[in-house]
C-alpha cells in the first residue's frame, strides 16, 4: 500500500504565507487514510520527514493568476536545477531551503514520490499573524475542493465539518 502524507507549508508568521501551516493543523485528526504533517517552514530537516512516503501532497500559498488550484508538480533533474538546489542551501541555511529545493533533493538521492500541489493565491505576505480577509472568505471552498480531490483520486477520508471548524478556530486565534 503506498504511503501517503498531506503536508502544510509555510511561515504563519507572514500572514497568508500560513495557509499550508493553518491546513495541516486543521487536517490533523480529520482524516483517514493518510498522515498529516505541518512542516511549517521546517527547511531541509523536512527531507528526512517526506523520504518514506510514496504521495506528497503539498498545502502552500502559491503566486498564481487562481485563487486556488491543485496540480500534480513533476521534479525535473537539469542541470540548472542542480546548480539553483545548491546555491539554495548554500545561501540558505539549512533552515531557510524552499521546498522546491528538498523536493529537487529528495529526486538526486533516488527517492521519487508522486507529488501534487494543493496552492492558494496569497494576498498578504507581510508580517502578520492570521489569514487575510480575501482568503479567509474562500477558505469553505478550499477545503471542499481539497477534500473532493482526497477523496476521488486516493480514497482519503476528511471529515469537512469538523476540519472548517478547526480551520476558523486555527486562524482566528492567531
Amino acid at each position: 500500500m503506498k504511503r501517503i502524507a498531506i503536508v502544510g507549508v509555510g511561515n504563519r508568521l507572514m500572514g497568508d504565507d500560513g495557509f499550508g501551516s493553518y491546513m495541516a493543523e486543521a487536517l490533523y485528526g480529520n482524516v483517514k487514510g493518510c498522515d498529516v504533517i505541518d512542516l511549517g517552514a521546517a527547511g531541509a530537516s523536512a527531507m528526512e520527514v517526506l523520504k518514506d512516503y510514496d504521495i506528497i501532497i503539498l498545502i502552500d500559498a502559491v503566486a498564481m493568476d487562481k485563487d486556488f488550484d491543485i496540480s500534480r508538480i513533476d521534479i525535473n533533474i537539469d542541470s540548472d536545477e542542480v546548480t539553483s538546489t545548491v546555491l539554495d542551501f548554500e545561501y540558505s541555511g539549512s533552515h531557510g531551503v524552499g521546498i522546491q529545493s528538498i523536493l529537487t533533493t529528495l529526486k538526486i538521492m533516488g527517492y521519487a514520490p508522486e507529488v501534487y500541489l494543493v496552492g492558494c493565491k496569497p494576498y498578504v505576505l507581510d508580517v502578520k499573524l492570521g489569514l487575510s480577509e480575501e482568503l479567509r472568505r474562500k477558505l469553505d471552498q478550499i477545503v471542499l475542493s481539497l477534500t473532493e480531490f482526497l477523496k476521488k483520486n486516493f480514497g482519503i477520508e476528511v471529515t469537512v465539518d469538523d476540519t472548517i471548524k478547526k480551520l476558523y478556530g486555527v486562524v482566528n486565534n492567531n
